[in-house]
């Protein structure tokens, strides 16, 4: 058992670093869009004449942005770890 882990050992020591493939990430591909305030919504008087389902509407479309504005963050933090790795993957690779 000890000269199979001795062997194994010895190969992988053996591997070049110059060898190894590194993986360039993608960013992320969707942006969320802020939605649209509602027509009947007047921002600057602060006032507005919608029905109560426009309301809710744009109440339920600005939860849904929030939500994909909280993970496109979490994606583009993903992204910029991988781009680390990426970059440090790259500088070893030149050893």
């Amino acid at each position: 058992m000890k000269n199979v882990v001795f062997v194994i050992s010895a190969l992988l020591m053996g591997v070049s670093t110059a060898q190894a493939y590194c993986y360039e990430p993608s960013p992320p591909m969707y942006r969320p869009s802020k939605p649209m305030t509602p027509f009947c919504v007047n921002e600057w008087n602060n006032t507005h004449t919608c029905d109560e389902w426009q309301i809710n509407s744009y109440y339920s479309d600005l939860d849904q942005y929030r939500y994909e504005v909280e993970n496109y963050i979490n994606e583009l933090q993903r992204y910029v770890d991988d781009a680390v790795d990426y970059a440090q993957c790259e500088i070893r690779s030149l050893d």
